[in-house]
């Protein structure tokens, strides 16, 4: 048995130093060695990057979100805090909200978006929307305040949910993560694929005081990057009545889809979602895919009759996507 102890005992050493410098090594054989220990090193360090990023990040993340999820649609007085609930709420908060309040006062409203009743093309929309002093800050925050990611869903800081029928333009942020999380699936609408489009019917969001049903009315790619290209200003929030109109028109033109059942106007306030876009599917460095909704008008029919969601055959994409691909650029462009 000692025999066999030291035959394994001097092959782990062989081993061990046909890959780790040992005295005696020629100079070539140093570098040869060392070269090959740094790449392992790096493997490991890439795999466990991967592991984090693809398995322990989106985990914990999913499970913030499944906590939050039954704070927020479990009736808050079951929740074990308030009994003990000293927390001064905004006057006309919807009783939906208190547990969530109670734990994060940067909460502002709670948005769920599926298509004909099921998850978003197989992943779950239904989350908090958040709301600080800039747009930095929930980009890397979630709701317990840890570093995520993921980061959370978030209001710009320029809209303001306290004031009814100011916000014309309620734009919502989120992530484009591999993970498929917050607003990734939106991605999926980049490929001008029709089956999806025609998913696309009506969102729910939930601000602190109302509870509030938009149907979507296009689905953008555009250029953030202002050094390529004028930008078009999608997430502008004051218009003037004629401003407003013409920015309707500028979407409805920038639309892979013309949703011809969903008609928009003046007087309509709309919800912007937006998130970054894959590079590859869509020749940006910098670009966004962006869903547009119009607000339900009081007593309207929330049915959609996506039989009238087409291809929009004239839609103007960002200039560098026409140059990244050698194609004839448009009238306005030129």
């Amino acid at each position: 048995m000692k025999d066999w102890f030291k035959k394994v005992g001097r092959g782990i050493v062989r081993a061990l130093s046909s890959v780790i410098p040992v005295a005696g090594d020629s100079k070539q054989e140093w570098l040869r060695k060392i070269a090959f220990l740094l790449a392992v090193f790096v493997f490991i360090g890439s795999v466990a990057y991967l592991i984090d990023d693809m398995v322990l990040q989106p985990r914990h993340t999913q499970a913030v979100a499944d906590t939050l999820r039954d704070l927020y649609y479990t009736d808050s007085l079951e929740d074990p805090e308030a009994n003990e609930d000293t927390t001064v709420y905004p006057e006309g908060m919807l009783d939906a909200f208190r547990s969530l309040y109670r734990r994060n006062a940067d909460v502002r409203g709670w948005l769920t978006f599926a298509t004909q009743g099921e998850d978003l093309f197989g992943g779950a929309i239904d989350n908090p929307v958040m709301q600080t002093v800039d747009n930095d800050y929930y980009l890397t925050h979630d709701f317990l305040h840890d570093i995520d990611k993921a980061g959370s869903l978030y209001f710009d800081y320029r809209n303001d949910l306290s004031a009814v029928g100011e916000n014309r333009n309620l734009i919502i942020y989120g992530h484009n993560l591999k993970s498929g999380l917050m607003f990734s699936r939106f991605n999926l609408l980049s490929k001008g694929t029709l089956f999806r489009a025609r998913k696309l019917t009506t969102l729910t969001l939930s601000t602190l005081y109302e509870q509030r049903t938009y149907k979507v009315f296009a689905v953008m790619i555009v250029n953030a990057n202002a050094e390529e290209e004028p930008i078009f200003n999608y997430i502008r929030t004051q218009f003037t009545d004629e401003e407003f109109a013409q920015f309707i028109d500028d979407v409805r033109s920038r639309s892979l889809y013309d949703f011809g059942d969903v008609d928009v106007t003046a007087e309509d306030e709309i919800l912007t979602l937006s998130t970054c876009s894959n590079p590859r599917e869509t020749h940006l460095k910098d670009g966004r895919t962006v869903i547009v909704a119009r607000k339900l008008r009081e007593g309207e029919d929330p049915t959609v009759d996506t039989a009238k969601t087409v291809l929009n055959e004239d839609v103007l994409m960002p200039k560098t996507w026409y140059v990244a691909q050698d194609l004839e650029l448009p009238e306005i462009y030129q």
